[in-house]
């Protein structure tokens, strides 16, 4: 009975990704999935084997791989989680998106967000949250991605949604470790990373971005996926989890709180508060944000993000490549995603992970441009910046 249920998921599922998922090989990229899998995974030589080694060090500061990454599975990512490419608690008599939506708000609030002020999303995706920014703060709005379909899907959604979006909406293709020329020093009031801060290995480079781009006193502001204070380096499951994570989830160098503060400071940032959003959520009568990759909290979830929804999109893309219609290499993506989820739900469970961990920082009042510029060169002089450089 199970199998013949099923079948007809699988069946249903492959009709919904023809009708209407841009899944990988219904668009145009740059190079074939199996190309982008093969020189992705050379970024993270040994990290699908249990037990394996950590990755080695990056020269571009992980940005290449974090390029290929999302060139790969963006479409994935719209497909199990619309469009905000983060995790967050929730609330059982809530959708999804609701919950997703409600601790967007959160973060925005607790930063501070105003009506007509300027401010940067460094790590944009396809640009969901900052949209909503938009809708319900009134800011004006500059986003940043490396990944170029990104940015195409980005324009392709913003184009059917109400003017008033589009005229305070901005995307940039850039890498935050040397954001775009035209974001000149000291002209936005506020900048964030959603979830992209811990795609870099160093991430002072980045947040010494932020930091030069904010005016003096502005909020530098991240939601972040984080090692709990409880990881324990020296446990093998513990350290199997974070590599799983790192691998499936294009990330680089997974740290503590304490040193991650430190990257702030070292970024000439001061760090006004730091706390677990999701424990935090939990205290307020909310589920864990891992219900989201195991039960799911509601039809579309159940169907797309949860564990059963993941194993029904690794039948669909199965099904979907046999048949010709998606491309080799679409089945290895989706299984690659299934490591990450699986592994960060299974160390959110154990507590000693979260997605969503905020640290909220301020730019100093005193801030001298040319003192931060040789900040920024220090830090720059060991990177190999990939847009410059050319490297994909």
């Amino acid at each position: 009975m199970f199998g013949k249920v099923f079948g007809l998921g699988t069946a249903i599922a492959a009709g919904y990704y023809l009708q209407n998922v841009a899944f990988p090989g219904k668009e145009a990229k740059d190079m074939s999935s199996e190309d982008i899998l093969a020189r992705y995974d050379r970024y993270y030589a040994g990290a699908t084997d249990w037990g394996g080694a950590q990755p080695a060090h990056d020269d571009n500061n992980n940005a290449a791989a974090t390029e290929r990454y999302f060139t790969l599975i963006t479409d994935f990512f719209e497909y199990g989680w619309g469009d905000a490419f983060h995790m967050a608690p929730l609330r059982p008599d809530w959708s999804f998106k609701r919950s997703m939506a409600y601790w967007e708000q959160n973060f925005v609030l607790t930063m501070g967000l105003k009506r007509d002020m300027r401010v940067a999303d460094l790590g944009m995706g396809i640009g969901g949250p900052m949209r909503r920014v938009v809708e319900f703060t009134g800011a004006n709005m500059t986003g940043v991605t490396i990944c170029e379909h990104q940015i195409k899907r980005a324009h392709a959604i913003t184009a059917k949604l109400p003017q008033y979006i589009q005229d305070r909406t901005e995307y940039l293709r850039g890498d935050y470790n040397d954001l775009p020329a035209q974001m000149l020093p000291s002209t936005y009031d506020a900048a964030y990373f959603m979830e992209s801060l811990s795609h870099s290995e160093d991430r002072a480079s980045p947040l010494a971005q932020a930091a030069k781009i904010v005016k003096p006193g502005g909020i530098v502001a991240g939601w972040q996926w984080m090692l709990r204070p409880e990881f324990d380096y020296d446990n093998e499951r513990h350290m199997d989890l974070k590599r799983g994570m790192e691998y499936g989830g294009g990330l680089r160098n997974l740290n503590k709180p304490d040193a991650r503060i430190k990257e702030y400071e070292r970024a000439g940032l001061e760090v006004l508060d730091s706390y677990d959003m999701g424990t935090d959520a939990i205290e307020r009568g909310h589920l864990g944000w891992w219900v989201a990759l195991t039960t799911g909290i509601d039809l579309p979830s159940r169907l797309t993000s949860s564990h059963w929804g993941r194993k029904l999109t690794m039948a669909t893309t199965k099904l979907l490549e046999i048949i010709g219609v998606a491309e080799p290499g679409t089945l290895r993506t989706a299984l690659m995603l299934e490591h990450c989820g699986f592994s960060a739900a299974t160390a959110g469970e154990l507590g000693i992970f979260t997605p969503a961990w905020v640290t909220i920082s301020r730019v100093p009042l005193d801030k001298n441009d040319k003192a931060h510029a040789k900040r920024i060169a220090d830090l720059q002089s060991n990177i190999a910046l990939t847009l410059k450089e050319g490297s994909k």
